[in-house]
């Protein structure tokens, strides 16, 4: 019984031998996997941080635009609103003159027709008469 006991740890380390032989090679195939991606991830962060500085810049400038294209539109808005004041009182001025101004005007006009009829009926009498 002896002879069996020893006979299976002999087994039990050959096979514990193999399966750290086995693990050694899985974890040297690991590392070279591990290094690869050590460096294809140096090359892409090499790669990437020109990119990403542009596009910084690019983002400052679209902000930069943004910025000056909000105050270009409340500058217009501003220039609009002028305009649509100016053009109201405008229209204010012509209300007031017109009121101002359009009696005596009627009354000019009323005015002169009547000399004109009556200028119109004096050389109609007079030639009438002739």
């Amino acid at each position: 019984m002896e002879s069996i006991l020893l006979i299976l740890q002999i087994v039990a380390l050959l096979c514990v031998s193999a399966l750290c032989v086995y693990l050694i090679v899985v974890l040297t195939r690991a590392q070279k996997v591990l290094t690869s991606m050590h460096e294809n991830l140096s090359e892409f962060g090499q790669r990437s941080k020109p990119i990403l500085e542009n596009l910084e810049y690019i983002t400052e400038r679209t902000k930069s635009i943004a910025t000056k294209i909000d105050d270009q539109a409340a500058l217009a808005k501003g220039s609009l609103e002028a305009v649509k004041k100016a053009a109201d009182n405008i229209l204010e001025m012509e209300e007031r003159i017109q009121q101002t101004l359009e009696e005596p005007v009627l009354k000019i006009g009323s005015v002169v027709a009547a000399i004109v009829n009556r200028l119109s009926a004096y050389f109609d009498r007079t030639r009438h008469q002739e």
